[in-house]
């Protein structure tokens, strides 16, 4: 449908009475630089498996939820169940476990409270095999801002998840959808396996948008794609470098990458200025004097 020129030119007086959005900051330095979250736009997550491309993710939506109020329509069953998810993200809110046994361990009350206080910020789809119009259109009827979807291989498809028709035509309507609403979409999505060499010589090379599953489709149709990746997965001191490989629209970022470090206790990533630990939300500042060995992390918590 034709805009009528009177339509056309409100929108420019708007532009000029307002600029353009400049989207929502996570808070932390660095990888604000080169991307912020806006509505009506769509993300894309790539990396290996136990790179760190789900923590990061979920360290974006707690930030943007506790700084910004969003609420996230959740779907990621890749990274584990609902109660998995939402105990790691309280833990990221409070540094504190939901699991016994441990130092930081959480009480029934602090549970209790925690929940009612944050709860609204997460909606879960409660079930398998939705697929995407139908999940964001759920999103939609919750009033959420985001969608998230870990991973796109989980989702139900009305075609081969990783065909360039299919992929060039749902990802036209996910563009459109999220523009339309002013919403912004989350998508991970795995990139092909690493070369066998890089991997027995212990050297995985970082992915690029060109490895992703579904080739060019991702990067000619997608909006910002960010890529995460550290040198050793199994080693949690190491920084998790965040790339920047394709922003859109220009004026919210710029290509180039991040380095986040982990905290394992409280689940937060930091950056470190000054000899100090700088995070994105709760306690602004913190002593850097905290090591980490990977000896004593327990693999098998759900996160």
């Amino acid at each position: 449908m034709r805009l009528k020129d009177s339509d056309i030119l409100e929108q420019l007086l708007e532009l000029n009475k307002n600029g353009l959005p400049q989207g929502d900051a996570v808070g932390h330095i660095s990888l604000d630089q080169h991307i912020k979250f806006i509505r009506g736009g769509c993300t894309d997550i790539t990396g290996y498996p136990f790179y760190g491309k789900s923590l990061v993710l979920k360290e974006i939506m707690v930030s943007l939820s506790l700084n910004h109020d969003w609420r996230h329509a959740i779907y990621m069953p890749d990274d584990g169940t609902q109660k998995e998810i939402m105990s790691n993200l309280i833990q990221k809110v409070t540094g504190k476990t939901i699991l016994p046994g441990y130092s930081n361990s959480m009480s029934a009350n602090e549970i209790s409270r925690i929940y009612l206080n944050f709860c609204d910020s997460f909606v879960f789809w409660n079930g398998d095999n939705v697929e995407p119009k139908q999940f964001w259109a759920f999103a939609k009827e919750h009033k959420c801002r985001s969608a998230v979807i870990d991973s796109w291989n989980y989702m139900s498809h009305e075609g081969d998840p990783i065909s360039p028709n299919y992929l060039r035509q749902i990802l036209s309507y996910r563009n459109s959808f999220f523009q339309n609403n002013k919403m912004h979409s989350f998508i991970i999505i795995h990139p092909k396996n690493p070369d066998p060499m890089q991997v027995k010589n212990g050297n995985v090379q970082k992915p690029t948008v060109y490895d992703i599953q579904g080739g060019s489709e991702w990067n000619n149709n997608g909006r910002n794609i960010m890529v995460v990746h550290k040198t050793d997965r199994t080693d949690y001191t190491l920084p998790y470098d965040v790339s920047v490989e394709k922003i859109k629209p220009k004026h919210v970022g710029k290509l180039g990458f991040a380095s986040l470090y982990l905290n394992w206790s409280d689940q937060r990533f930091y950056e470190t200025y000054g000899g100090r630990k700088q995070y994105a939300y709760g306690d602004a500042l913190e002593t850097a004097d905290q090591t980490i060995n990977p000896m004593t992390i327990d693999n098998t918590e759900p996160f």
